[in-house]
């Protein structure tokens, strides 16, 4: 497809949006601490705002803003699920303020935060998300009125299945750290010799290893599309995919990251038991407490008529790639018990490594599927997405798919689209944005 320049507003949001009141009583929950804080950053676009994108773009990298006065922190949300998403917005308007303000203070506490190690990863996905929108946007614009963008739609259907993926597995991963900050946040395998490593340890592993290489891809991804719907350099979408490229390694979002992430999943490869259902009913049970006392009503989203790959028809693939699955792990079982020791230098080890990531990543992904689906949930309580992602998933484990799968993408498309639209972020809860 020859490329394009579509009209300036084309696929974008309008800039009339009304800015929300910041003189609320303080925020006690998540979502309120987020709203809040969305309030307090302020209209992303405008040129004026200190903690807008212009202005923090054009600072050094040692001049950014100071943080507003009411930043939630560490002393605000001890539960980690919490504390990542009270602080979205910030994740979302910029990796070096987040680094700045949130993620290399943390570390560095007398008593580290349970979540310290999770919420680069955190930052990251909201940042894929973000941009995920704007090319979104870009593409539901262009394709209007040139069908030939519409080729786009599923290569975009299918980054938002990776990024929920992550989302799914993150989330389970931040539900697991410890409530007490003073509880050893230590990754598996770092004391040899001691006790194994907990399910949490190895969650918050897979999702250290997982997120950088993923979030890597999905970019790579966006960057292609932008390039082939005539979207050069001096665009703001390509402005902010070259900053969360320039940023990521800010927030442990680096292959470097990724590989202190996978040595510690080596070295709990002489612990990779359990099964199938036992990971998928963990990830289901941990999914839950990210809701907080809100439960179910904690997601938004609008009911909306079934989608392609719901119904009978996708809770019956779901089930036929489960089981699937469920044989790729009783073979890395087999696999792991063979070796003596696993060490990190040893490519075998990796690779099992690697498989071990993947299908926990897959058990978080179902768990939460199943999660919203008990309770009745619109989109994420769906099969589509999770069908979507599960396919990827079985294709980077080398396995082959089960015959007559439904086609999800065009459902989740539907919701990219609107979420696009509507100013819904990427995440799990469709959160509502102000911006």
């Amino acid at each position: 497809m020859a490329p394009t320049w579509p009209h300036r507003a084309a696929g974008r949001p309008p800039a009339t949006r009304t800015a929300p009141r910041h003189r609320t009583p303080p925020p006690r929950d998540a979502a309120q601490h987020a709203a809040h804080l969305e309030a307090l950053l302020g209209d992303p676009r405008e040129p004026a705002n200190p903690y807008g994108r212009p202005a923090v773009w054009a600072a050094a990298p040692g001049a950014l803003p100071a943080p507003p006065a009411g930043l939630p922190g560490a002393g605000d949300l001890a539960d980690a699920g919490r504390l990542a998403r009270a602080l979205r917005p910030l994740f979302r308007r910029d990796l070096a303020l987040a680094h700045a303000w949130i993620l290399r203070p943390l570390p560095s506490a007398p008593v580290p935060h349970p979540a310290a190690a999770l919420l680069g990863p955190a930052a990251l996905l909201a940042g894929v998300g973000a941009l995920l929108r704007a090319v979104t946007r870009v593409v539901d614009g262009l394709s209007r009125h040139e069908p030939a963008a519409g080729q786009w739609r599923p290569v975009l259907a299918s980054v938002f299945a990776d990024l929920l993926a992550c989302e799914s597995l993150t989330a389970v991963a931040l539900s697991s750290c410890p409530k007490d900050p003073r509880t050893s946040a230590d990754g598996p395998g770092t004391h040899a010799g001691g006790p194994p490593p907990q399910p949490g340890e190895l969650l918050a592993a897979a999702a250290g290893y997982l997120v950088p290489q993923l979030a890597g891809d999905l970019l790579n991804d966006l960057e292609l599309v932008l390039e082939e719907c005539g979207f050069g350099g001096d665009t703001p979408e390509r402005h902010t995919l070259a900053r969360i490229l320039r940023d990521r390694s800010l927030v442990g979002g680096d292959q470097r990251a990724a590989g202190a992430a996978q040595t510690r999943l080596v070295r709990a490869l002489d612990t990779a038991g359990g099964s199938w259902p036992d990971d998928v009913t963990r990830c289901t049970a941990l999914f839950w407490t990210t809701a907080g006392p809100a439960g179910p009503a904690a997601f938004a989203g609008p009911a909306v008529a079934p989608r392609a790959g719901d119904g009978e028809d996708g809770t019956a693939a779901l089930a036929r790639l489960g089981r699937r699955l469920a044989a790729e792990q009783r073979a890395l079982r087999v696999a792991c018990a063979a070796a003596a020791a696993h060490e990190p230098a040893d490519p075998a080890a990796r690779a099992l490594a690697d498989r071990r990531a993947l299908l926990l990543l897959a058990a978080a992904t179902t768990g939460v599927q199943e999660a919203a689906a008990a309770s009745r949930l619109p989109f994420l309580g769906e099969a589509g997405w999770a069908l979507l992602a599960l396919a990827r998933i079985t294709g980077r484990l080398g396995a082959a798919l089960p015959d007559h799968m439904p086609d999800a993408q065009p459902g989740v498309w539907d919701e990219l689209a609107r979420r696009a639209a509507d100013a819904v972020d990427c995440d799990l809860y469709a959160t509502g944005l102000s911006w």
